[in-house]
């Protein structure tokens, strides 16, 4: 059995190589965020809807995170919550099965075509984690002005190097980390899912249910291979949702401290 990792969709765009997958499911998240977004606020109440009450929870809780800052928390929340939506959405998308739009005529998708999660894309993560680097020193930058620099040069000025190193750390052990989960997860189901189609295949179980389960159609004989393929993964599928939402909440949270350790003044 022969598994291609690490492989997308590319399309060439004005000479730019795109990652279409990637692409793909990345708005569709942005579609799905915005859209729920929109359905939560657009007739908000004091007794809020079982939706309102979900993202008033998620603006609460994040909000939290950054109670260090003071009046300045409520200024730097936006993208707390932005980056959480938008990873967790991110990561659970993956769980989709995409593959099954090939088995419908009308669906024109080529054989490397595999949706999986954005989050699964180095590209994405990395570009989400220099977002957050650029985020938080400009955010040190408006809230202490230049001194924002002092700390480059303590406890003594021969550990600049280190320091101004620690910045470019930062961002690549966020992006690494979120990425490597995500691919490491998906990885592991579709091993499991071929390993059952090997170890098990159609034919097999259809001499087996013939000899013994004669009664049965042999179209649905046929198939039970494939409905057992779909179980195996199953362990592995819940497990990856708890990682997605875990992946999401410390990408967040070690961003609200980057950013109280930029802007904070204690």
């Amino acid at each position: 059995m022969e598994f291609h990792i690490g492989e997308h969709w590319i399309v060439n765009f004005f000479g730019l190589n795109v990652h279409m997958d990637t692409l793909i499911t990345l708005w569709a998240s942005m579609a799905i965020i915005l859209f729920f977004a929109y359905l939560a606020t657009n007739k908000t109440s004091l007794i809020p809807s079982k939706l309102q009450a979900v993202f008033e929870n998620i603006v609460l809780i994040f909000s939290s995170q950054l109670k260090g800052l003071g009046k300045e928390a409520k200024n730097h929340t936006p993208i707390l919550i932005a980056l959480f939506l938008l990873i967790i959405t991110g990561n659970l998308i993956g769980q989709v099965p995409f593959k099954v739009l090939k088995l419908f005529p009308w669906v024109h998708l080529p054989s490397s075509a595999e949706l999986a999660s954005p989050t699964n894309d180095l590209n994405v993560t990395a570009a989400l984690a220099i977002i957050v680097l650029l985020y938080y020193i400009l955010s040190g930058v408006k809230s202490k002005g230049i001194s924002y620099f002092k700390h480059y040069f303590t406890p003594v000025w021969f550990m600049t190097p280190f320091n101004i190193l620690e910045d470019f750390v930062r961002p690549l052990t966020l992006a690494l980390r979120l990425f490597a989960n995500i691919l490491a997860g998906e990885i592991l189901i579709m091993v499991l899912g071929g390993l059952i189609a090997s170890l098990i295949s159609p034919e097999a179980i259809n001499i087996w249910c013939q000899s013994h389960l004669n009664w049965l159609p042999s179209s649905f004989v046929y198939n039970i291979s494939l409905f057992l393929g779909s179980l195996l993964p199953l362990p592995v599928m819940f497990f990856e949702i708890f990682v997605a939402f875990i992946q999401a909440l410390v990408f967040t949270l070690l961003t609200s401290a980057y950013i109280q350790g930029a802007a904070g003044h204690e």
